[in-house]
C-alpha cells in the first residue's frame, strides 16, 4: 500500500517520540547496540537514545524533543542539549536532535553556526531531523513495520476497511488540436487485502473505478497483473459515458497511463487527451458500418 501521501498527526508525547526514534535505528541494519538510554528521571547528558555503528564501530547518540508549538528553537537552547551530549560516556561521533517543529529556517541556521564550532574543537557531527524528516523516514520501505506500528490505523483504514483512494480530474477531449469535451471525473482504487476469496460487497477489492461526475455514473475496471498499465475496454465503461466517441476517447486515455497508481497519487489535476482526426474518421465509419450491419441482420 502507498501511503506517501497521507499526512500523518505529530507525536505528541516525548517517550512515545523517543520509542519511535529508537525503532527507526534498530530498523537500520548499519546500526547496533539500540538502546533508550537511562530512564525518566535520570540525567542522561543530552542522549535520549544511542547506537554504534557496526562497521567503524563509532556511537552515535539522539535528543527528541516534542515541539507544542512551531516557535524555533534559539540558538541557547540547541547549545544547552550540545554541551550536555559532549559529556556523554563513551565520546559519540554523531548528534541528532529529533524533534516534532516543523522544518525552519531559523533553526537551520543555527545548526549550521554550531555545526561550525563543534568542527573546529574536533566534536561530533551534529542534524537536526524535523518533523517533516521523520515523516520522510518512517515512509521508506525499509521502515515501513515501523511506520505501521506507530500508525497502524492508517493502513487499517485503507486495506482492511477496503476505503477508496481516488482524485478528482478535469480531462479535456480533443480532435487533433481543436478542443470538444470537457468531463469531471474521479478515478481511483480499491485496495486489496490478503488476497482473500472475494464475494459480495469483496468481490470490488484491488479494482479501479472511474466516476463521470456530471452524469453521476460509475464503472470498475482492472490494472494488468504484468505492468502497471490499466486494463480497460470501450464495454467497461459503457454505464458510465454513454457518448461513443467520448467514451472511446476515454478508454484510450485510461490505456496511455503508464503507472496508474502514479496518476492517482500525483498532484496533477488536469489532463487533456486528442486522437487524429484520421481516427476519429475510422471510428465514425465503423460505427456505421456496425449500424447498418445491425440493421440487415435484424430487420
Amino acid at each position: 500500500m502507498d501511503l506517501r501521501f497521507v499526512q500523518i498527526p505529530k507525536i505528541d508525547n516525548d517517550i512515545l517520540l523517543e520509542e519511535l526514534c529508537k525503532d527507526l535505528f534498530k530498523a537500520d541494519n548499519s546500526l547496533g547496540n539500540v538502546n533508550i538510554h537511562g530512564r525518566p528521571g535520570q540525567k542522561q547528558d543530552g542522549i535520549d537514545v544511542y547506537a554504534r555503528h557496526l562497521i567503524d564501530n563509532i556511537w552515535i547518540g539522539a535528543q527528541c524533543k516534542v515541539r507544542s508549538t512551531n516557535i524555533p528553537f534559539t540558538k541557547e537552547m540547541l547549545l544547552s542539549e550540545v554541551n550536555q551530549a559532549i559529556k556523554f560516556n563513551p565520546k559519540i561521533s554523531k548528534y541528532y536532535l529529533y524533534t516534532t517543529l516543523n522544518r525552519d529556517t531559523t533553526t537551520q541556521g543555527f545548526l549550521r553556526e554550531i555545526s561550525d564550532e563543534l568542527a573546529v574543537n574536533n566534536q561530533f557531527t551534529f542534524e537536526i531531523l524535523f518533523w517533516e524528516d521523520i515523516e520522510e523516514a518512517l515512509k521508506r520501505d525499509e521502515n515501513q513495520d515501523v511506520y505501521y506500528r506507530y500508525y497502524h490505523s492508517y493502513f487499517r483504514d485503507n486495506t482492511a476497511l477496503g476505503h477508496s483512494i481516488g482524485k478528482l480530474i478535469n480531462l479535456e477531449l480533443y480532435f487533433g488540436n481543436i478542443p470538444d469535451s470537457h468531463y469531471e471525473i474521479m478515478i481511483g482504487k480499491i485496495p486489496d487485502y490478503e488476497n482473500k476469496t472475494r464475494h459480495n460487497v469483496d468481490y470490488f477489492r484491488n479494482t479501479y473505478y472511474i466516476s463521470n461526475l456530471q452524469d453521476k455514473t460509475i464503472e470498475f475496471f482492472t490494472k494488468s497483473q504484468s505492468s502497471n498499465k490499466a486494463v480497460c475496454f470501450e464495454s467497461d465503461i459503457e454505464d458510465a459515458f454513454s457518448n461513443n466517441i467520448d467514451r472511446y476517447r476515454i478508454t484510450k486515455w485510461i490505456q496511455s497511463i503508464e503507472n496508474l497508481d502514479e496518476l492517482i497519487y500525483n498532484d496533477i489535476h488536469n489532463y487533456k487527451f486528442s486522437i487524429t482526426q484520421q481516427e476519429r474518421h475510422e471510428f465514425e465509419k465503423d460505427e456505421f458500418d456496425f449500424g447498418v450491419n445491425k440493421v440487415q441482420k435484424f430487420p
